[in-house]
């Protein structure tokens, strides 16, 4: 499966997608691909972005993707490239550039 991975920043991070098979599991619903015919496009709603299609086998699609601001670095990549996965089975990868975790204070102990 083609998934493009479309950002919008946000409040909150949305989990990356799933595919399982001809099926994707996202934001809590799972989406059956089995029926679209190899050529075949339909148009589709949020969290969908444009239509939905079978090219030569694959489906392919482009998903509204959440990110938070709070841990987003504040650059983030514009090549379209870096949001276009291929996913045959398993979670997406998540392409948002993350600002460094803090580091933890050490904790010096008196014995």
């Amino acid at each position: 499966m083609k998934i493009i991975l479309s950002p919008v920043a946000a409040t909150s991070d949305d989990t990356p997608p799933t595919v399982n098979e001809q099926t994707l599991i996202y934001r809590g619903q799972s989406y059956d691909l089995t029926q679209l015919p190899d050529g075949a496009e339909v148009t589709a709603e949020l969290p969908f972005i444009g239509n939905i299609k079978r090219v030569n086998g694959e489906a392919e699609l482009t998903l509204q993707y959440q990110y938070n601001t709070a841990t987003a670095q504040s650059n983030q990549s514009t090549d379209w490239a870096d949001y276009t996965f291929i996913v045959t089975s398993g979670q997406c990868p998540c392409p948002i550039a993350r600002k460094p975790e803090p580091e933890s204070p050490e904790v010096n102990h008196v014995n």
